[in-house]
């Protein structure tokens, strides 16, 4: 059963929803912002000496990094607060994703992680275009973790491959791959070198060997269009098995692939070098296309979700309708269901536009949305990503009700009145997951998606 977690001093993005689930012995969070009700830090001058490490004594430079610092710092103290308030700490956290409005400023935002995070969880950093529920917010964060002492199944974390791990250095302050008991969580993995001299970036098909081109024509200007995100999305796979190696798993036990787009234009040759490391279609898989990926020019980063050993335990739950892309709608594995990104299908696999798309009920709902709402076709979407998660959901033997995480990603924060409006038509409000809601400029991995639904379910 999944409990809620409610703090009267920590603000969910949107009313009414839990700080945190509980399930099975993990805590799944909310998105966690800035400050609690009422205290926040807006400069060096309102932070501990340890957060002051970058502050130069000079008005200007330390009121545009000051700010950066004081969000990081307080954001880090309110996902500590979370984590109380559900009974873990921050050295039990298994996945953090960080969502910057401006990537430039990460060095401040890591300086101040690591004085909260000396072993720090699997990250994926990625720019967005606001931070939702904080529009003027710099940093946001959602994660995560275990709850030590909950679940016989559920050990304290495990570093499986830290900070200066020699077969794989991280590119800054976190973990490569963490794990409790047989679930692994890896960081988000990016094209980056980081065993070279100089961690160059990979650039096209010249910089893997020969078996990574298989997608190669020969052809400069073909290779020049497809060659960057062909050669960086095998580069990172590969990386990304070798560490799976590493830590007694292989691709076959990959429950959930998470992938981040520059540009959602590449997500047909992502797709077709993905089904090259995946070609049973087995794995749930949600893409998405952020504001800043990476650095130094990288067009992907991935994590993974795995079950060491478990690739015999894994249920795979098909679609119901002509497979959107190459992966299963959802994966389980114990009590826990790894939804793919569920973008708004209709029943023949077609993105709805509008109202005229929907049947019945679904129809009178959402045309009286389309008068609110900001993006053409939000509200049709939206309500056929409910109608596909809840058919999933049912093919594994679950439900809406027992979903522990929603991750929404859409283009316009102003539309999650859009959004609430409809979830209001599939799910309780005594049956809230935790929910994180990401304003990007990619929701879905094809330019006409207006919204997309990751989610974590139980069974």
């Amino acid at each position: 059963m999944k409990q809620a977690v409610h703090a009267p001093d920590l603000v969910p993005i949107l009313p009414l929803y839990p700080v945190a689930v509980k399930h099975d012995g993990l805590v799944f969070l909310s998105g966690v912002r800035p400050g609690t009700a009422g205290k926040r830090p807006s400069g060096f001058a309102d932070l501990p000496e340890a957060g002051q490490a970058r502050r130069q004594g000079y008005g200007l430079p330390d009121s545009v990094e000051g700010e950066v610092t004081a969000d990081a710092w307080a954001v880090h103290s309110s996902l500590d607060a979370v984590l109380a308030a559900s009974g873990s700490r921050d050295n039990q956290i298994l996945r953090q994703h960080v969502w910057q409005r401006d990537k430039r400023f990460f060095p401040c935002y890591e300086k101040a992680r690591a004085s909260f995070q000396p072993k720090p969880a699997p990250s994926s950093g990625l720019g967005v275009g606001q931070v939702v529920g904080g529009p003027l917010d710099w940093i946001g964060i959602d994660a995560i973790a275990v709850v030590p002492g909950a679940h016989p199944g559920r050990p304290e974390r495990e570093v499986m491959s830290a900070v200066y791990d020699p077969r794989l250095p991280s590119a800054s302050h976190y973990s490569q791959a963490v794990a409790s008991g047989e679930l692994l969580f890896t960081a988000g993995h990016i094209p980056i070198k980081t065993t070279e001299p100089g961690k160059p970036l990979v650039q096209g098909f010249d910089d893997v060997p020969e078996e990574g081109r298989f997608l190669a024509t020969g052809r400069s200007h073909p290779d020049s269009r497809d060659g960057p995100i062909a050669a960086q999305t095998w580069f990172v796979y590969d990386e990304l098995r070798k560490l799976l190696a590493a830590n007694g798993a292989s691709m076959d036990d990959v429950l959930l692939s998470t992938v981040y787009l520059a540009d959602v234009r590449d997500f047909p040759v992502f797709h077709r070098v993905h089904r090259h490391f995946f070609p049973n279609d087995d794995v749930a898989l949600a893409v998405s296309g952020f504001d800043e990926v990476g650095h130094r020019g990288c067009k992907i980063e991935i994590e993974l979700t795995a079950a060491v050993g478990g690739s015999g335990k894994r249920r795979a739950v098909k679609w119901s309708m002509p497979a959107p892309l190459g992966a299963s709608a959802a994966v389980g594995y114990g009590s826990l269901l790894f939804y793919s990104g569920m973008v708004g299908l209709d029943a023949g696999g077609r993105l709805v536009r509008s109202s005229a798309d929907l049947d019945g009920a679904a129809r009178a709902v959402v045309s009286r949305l389309e008068e609110i709402e900001t993006r053409p076709g939000f509200a049709a979407q939206c309500w056929a990503c409910f109608e596909q998660l809840a058919v999933a959901a049912t093919a594994a033997g679950s439900d809406l009700a027992r979903l522990v995480k929603l991750t929404v990603y859409l283009r316009e924060a102003a539309d999650l009145n859009v959004f609430e409006a409809i979830r209001r038509e599939f799910i309780a409000d005594a049956d809230l997951p935790a929910l994180e809601c990401v304003a990007v400029h990619g929701p879905g991995p094809v330019a006409r998606a207006e919204v997309q639904f990751e989610a974590i379910g139980s069974v």
